[in-house]
C-alpha cells in the first residue's frame, strides 16, 4: 500500500534537492517513507512510548483513553506538547492530524485497517503489530520506522542488563507474586505470558501463584469474584488500582490479608503500568524489587 495519492498520471523526475525516500514494510504492506522530522501518532500508549524513547517529540498524538492524558515518564521526555489528535477509542481527529502537517504517521495494526486508508492520504503511514508482553519488538519495529535501530537496540540492552543486575542481586527466595488489577467494576489478575507488566516480573525471575492461568497474547488479565479472591493469593500482591477504584481497592486488599496476613502488599495507579514500552518496563523495575 502506498501511503500517499496523487490526481497525476505523470511524475516529473526528482530534483536533487528531494529527499530521498525508504520503502518500509510493516503490517499494512509497504510505505515509501521519506522525512521522519515531524511524527504524528495514533496510539497513546505503547506506541507513543517507543516514538519518545527514541528521541523523537511528535508534532502530533492522541491522548491514551485510559488515563486522559500522557504517561509521566512520557511526559518527563516531551519537550514540546503534542497537537492533540483525539483518543485510540473515541475516533481520531482527521482534521487536525491533517493541520500538524506531518511527514509520517505511525498508528498500530489491530482492528485499524479502516483508519490506515484514511491517514495514510494524509501523510506517509506505517502500521505497527504488537501484544502488551511484546514490548522490546515493538520498539525494534518503531526503531525501524524511524531508522533508529541502533537506538532502539541499545535501550533493549540497557533494559536487559538492568532487569539481568536486578535479578541477580534478588532474594533466591522471593516467592510468588499476584499483580492484581482492581477496576470500579471489578477485580481481575495479570496473566504471566500475556501481559505488560508480567513481561518485567518474568525478568526479575518472579512467578505467580500455580492456580493462576499462565495466559497467552491474546488474554492479558482473568476475572476473578470476590468469592475466589484465594486465587490471588502470593508472597507479595501488587494491586493496579484504576481511577476511581481507590475504595474498592482497598477492599480487595482487606479481605486478602485475611486469607494473606504475613504477604507483603503495594497498591499503585494502574495508568502507571498497565501498559507501555521501554520507559515504564524501566520505571516498574524500580516498582517490583523495592514493593
Amino acid at each position: 500500500l502506498v501511503a500517499a495519492c496523487s490526481t497525476e498520471t505523470d511524475s516529473p523526475p526528482p530534483s536533487s534537492g528531494t529527499a530521498a525516500t525508504t520503502t518500509i514494510t510493516h503490517a499494512f504492506g509497504a510505505t515509501d517513507v521519506g522525512s521522519t522530522d515531524r511524527v504524528a501518532v495514533l496510539d497513546g500508549d505503547r506506541t507513543l512510548e517507543a516514538v519518545v524513547a527514541l528521541g523523537i517529540d511528535p508534532v502530533a498524538a492522541v491522548v491514551p483513553p485510559l488515563t486522559g492524558d500522557h504517561a509521566p515518564v512520557v511526559r518527563e521526555e516531551l519537550d514540546a506538547e503534542p497537537a492533540d489528535i483525539g483518543t485510540s477509542d473515541g475516533g481520531i481527529n482527521l482534521e487536525a492530524l491533517a493541520a500538524a502537517e506531518p511527514d509520517l504517521i505511525v498508528m498500530q495494526s489491530e482492528g485499524a485497517e479502516e483508519l490506515y486508508e484514511q491517514v495514510s492520504q494524509i501523510a506517509p503511514t506505517v502500521a505497527v503489530e504488537y501484544t502488551p508482553s511484546s514490548w522490546k519488538d515493538t520498539l525494534t519495529q518503531i526503531g525501524g520506522f524511524l531508522g533508529r535501530e541502533d537506538a532502539a537496540a541499545d535501550l533493549v540492552t540497557a533494559y536487559d542488563e538492568r532487569a539481568a543486575e536486578a535479578a541477580a542481586t534478588a532474594p533466591q527466595d522471593a516467592g510468588t507474586l499476584s499483580i492484581v488489577r482492581v477496576r470500579t467494576d471489578g477485580v481481575r489478575y495479570m496473566t504471566q505470558e500475556g501481559s505488560f507488566p508480567w513481561s518485567v516480573a518474568l525478568d526479575l525471575g518472579r512467578q505467580a501463584p500455580a492456580v493462576q492461568d499462565l495466559g497467552e497474547d491474546g488474554t492479558q488479565a482473568v476475572d476473578v469474584s470476590l468469592e475466589r479472591l484465594d486465587l490471588l493469593v502470593a508472597d507479595d500482591i501488587v494491586i493496579l488500582v484504576d481511577d476511581s477504584a481507590e475504595a474498592a481497592a482497598q477492599q480487595v486488599e482487606d479481605l486478602l490479608r485475611v486469607m494473606a496476613p504475613d504477604a507483603t502488599y503495594s497498591q499503585i495507579p494502574s495508568k502507571d503500568v498497565l501498559f507501555g514500552n521501554v520507559l515504564t518496563a524501566q520505571a516498574l523495575l524500580d516498582t517490583l524489587t523495592t514493593s
